[in-house]
């Protein structure tokens, strides 16, 4: 293994590498005679890197970059096992004259060699990979409603199965021998839940598994195992949402653990669930970027108890790199600015930012000393290139494509390698990053302080934490909506007082009807409203913090005691 990791990128024209030190120079895989390379991939171990094109798939070998085995055949995705042994490829189901039926279409090959060790039908491009257990003892594949679970590599004959009528996905968690564990997912028919349920290898009885959840609303689902396989994040969609709130669809999280427990993941704030991810380096934590605009993000421990508030940003990714000491949130696709913060996990303070627009991949290195991110081809056609950051947000590196050539993807060569200086020093940046352009002002507005905001944006705090005393200029601002509400009030002649929300309030007083029943709703309803106010109030001088909506709701009781009055009047 090499004392610095390697880059790996294709382009139209080639496939090369790039050693990660000065002065980063590209130096090509293959040589120009291989053509219409279409993607790569590296073994998740760092060992081999494989590449495909439409006549054949090839591994090479790392450590010299010679050709492990040349496999032929269209093939249109592959990947490797998670120790690296074996070599798992997919081409297009056809049925032809010579095979009516159709022949195997999924083949499993040694990484070393190319021998082939396993062929199956898989027609579904969807779904198509097998799972594999974390030590390579287990093989699973999704056919035909059925998970067939093979052992030590032995894929002529599977020793268990799962059957259950709509199973739509599956998920082995990455625990080790003997404690091995198979989630799946199984859709609802028509008045009944869909389920996700965890069972325990080699017991797969439903009326025994080890966890067992429905719901109502949810059309395909996605598994996210903790690094120990103990606890397991499940995100369910459906395709479409029926009240009309999202137009992506209703989302929910449920969560459970190979001890039984189970439940369903509320967040803070309402809206929906850009990201989760697990702490690769610690078991028990995990980060989530959830909510309408501007998103907020929340660092939890496993029994889902916030342990940190990021705040808000613009964000909806999550980047942890392998050690897990760090974590990055960035806003990418829908997000224009490719704002990215980077945080340390332990301390729970800002290491660093930048903005990168138009990222269409990110990726740590494995040292967790810089990241890349790329603009690729076709997700972008034009401004395709890569740069290199170091995690203090210092750019190090930057190469932007020439013309007609695109950038297809590109990738850190996995593995183990020393930390370096720039663990410790901050590099130079080879550009100033420019200063946000101000928005326009009237000339009549200028050097005033401005009131507007277009978001209400939350600051970075530990959960519980007594909000920030507001400053002088918030307190005047504040005395001045005030004085402007009073005077708005007299002009009208309303007769009703003002209540700040500090002003401690009176015991309500028995109701009295007016002998007008549309008139007594209505009174009636307010009273409810101040009575759920007066608690707000009484929980935020406890210390406890309260969201940006019950805060609106407390700032709106004065106009609520005026509305009261005048019906009483």
């Amino acid at each position: 293994m090499a004392s610095v990791p390697n880059i790996a990128g294709l382009t139209n024209r080639n496939l090369f590498r790039i050693g990660f030190q000065e002065p980063y120079k590209e130096v090509a895989v293959r040589d120009e005679a291989t053509t219409n390379i279409r993607s790569f991939i590296f073994s998740p171990k760092g060992t081999y890197i494989a590449f495909r094109t439409d006549k054949k798939a090839e591994i090479l070998k790392c450590a010299d970059w010679s050709v492990a085995a040349s496999i032929e055949g269209n093939y249109k995705e592959m990947f490797f096992s998670p120790l690296d042994n074996y070599f798992i490829i997919w081409e297009m189901f056809a049925m032809t004259k010579e095979n009516p039926q159709g022949k195997p279409n999924l083949h499993v090959f040694k990484s070393s060699d190319g021998t082939k060790v396993g062929s199956f039908v898989q027609k579904n491009q969807i779904g198509w990979e097998p799972k594999w257990s974390a030590d390579e003892k287990l093989f699973a594949i999704l056919v035909n409603n059925r998970v067939l679970i093979y052992e030590d590599v032995k894929l002529d004959h599977y020793t268990h199965s799962i059957q259950a009528e709509k199973l739509q996905a599956f998920s082995i968690s990455p625990s080790l021998a003997p404690a091995y564990y198979i989630s799946i997912f199984t859709l609802g028919k028509a008045g009944q839940p869909s389920f996700w349920r965890v069972f325990k290898f080699p017991n797969f009885d439903p009326t025994q598994s080890v966890v067992s959840r429905s719901s109502f609303q949810a059309d395909k689902a996605t598994f996210h195992w903790n690094r120990r396989g103990t606890n397991l994040f499940v995100l369910t969609q459906t395709d479409v949402d029926k009240t009309g709130g999202s137009y992506y669809g209703k989302q929910s999280l449920s969560y459970g653990d190979v001890k039984g427990n189970g439940g369903n993941m509320t967040f803070s704030k309402e809206g929906p669930i850009h990201a989760i991810s697990w702490n690769p380096g610690n078991w028990n934590e995990w980060v989530a970027v959830y909510g309408h605009a501007p998103a907020k993000a929340t660092i939890f421990n496993a029994k889902c108890e916030p342990l940190f508030e990021f705040g808000t940003g613009a964000w909806n990714a999550i980047y942890f790199p392998p050690e897990g000491n760090l974590v990055l949130l960035g806003g990418f696709g829908n997000i224009a600015t490719g704002h990215i913060s980077v945080w340390d996990v332990r301390g729970y303070k800002k290491l660093g930012e930048c903005s990168a627009p138009d990222t269409t991949s990110l990726a740590w290195d494995p040292r967790g000393e810089c990241f890349l991110t790329a603009t690729t081809y076709p997700r972008l056609t034009v401004g395709n290139g890569y740069k290199i950051w170091h995690y203090t947000g210092a750019l190090m590196h930057k190469r932007t494509c020439e013309d007609k050539e695109n950038l297809l993807s590109i990738s850190w060569q996995p593995g183990n390698y020393p930390k370096s200086d720039l663990s410790k020093s901050v590099p130079k940046s080879i550009e100033v990053t420019p200063k946000a352009t101000a928005a326009y002002r009237p000339p009549g507005a200028r050097n005033k302080p401005s009131t507007f905001t277009f978001h209400e944006h939350e600051k970075p705090h530990k959960p519980g934490q007594v909000e920030a005393t507001p400053s002088k200029q918030a307190i005047k601002q504040k005395e001045k909506r005030e004085a402007r509400k009073a005077r708005k009030a007299e002009e009208r002649g309303d007769a009703a007082p003002t209540v700040t929300p500090t002003t401690p309030t009176t015991p309500k007083a028995p109701f009295v009807s007016t002998g007008d029943p549309e008139k007594d709703k209505k009174i009636k309803n307010l009273n409810k409203k101040l009575n759920d106010i007066e608690k707000l109030k009484q929980q935020k001088a406890s210390g406890k913090q309260l969201e940006l909506n019950q805060l609106a709701k407390i700032e709106n009781e004065a106009a609520l005691l005026q509305e009261l009055a005048q019906l009483k009047l």
